[in-house]
């Protein structure tokens, strides 16, 4: 193997240690959200529609993705959340953790909904 081929793999080696430390050193993620930390997003409905990984919820004039794992919430439909919801003012309290697997926070998952100061949904 010459010199430069060596440098190659090496870097590759480097690249692949790093990732691998990063997936198995504890990233905070959605399913280990910390329920102390959260954020409250107030807008209007816009969709509400199954998808990966539950329930996803967009918002009017907001980019990310809102969504609720129904996997503990198999009794929650896509359906009754959309009939409920779309159009109207609603408050999302989501869990407020970053990871580097998504460094703009672009997917959060939902901990409440509120509507007219009434909770629909909680995660708790």
């Amino acid at each position: 193997m010459t010199k430069r081929n060596s440098k190659g793999v090496a870097g590759l080696v480097l690249a692949a240690v790093i990732v691998g430390a990063l997936l198995i050193s504890g990233i905070p993620g959605s399913r280990k959200a910390s329920h102390e930390k959260h954020a409250v997003r107030t807008a209007t409905v816009e969709e509400v529609k199954e998808g990966s990984p539950g329930i996803i919820i967009h918002l009017k004039n907001d980019p990310k993705i809102y969504f609720i794992n129904t996997k503990h919430h198999q009794q929650l439909t896509a359906a009754h959340l959309q009939q409920q919801l779309t159009g109207k003012e609603t408050q999302l309290v989501v869990a407020d953790n970053w990871s580097p697997l998504d460094p703009f926070s672009s997917m959060q998952e939902i901990e409440a909904i509120e509507l007219d100061h009434h909770t629909i949904y909680s995660a708790h």
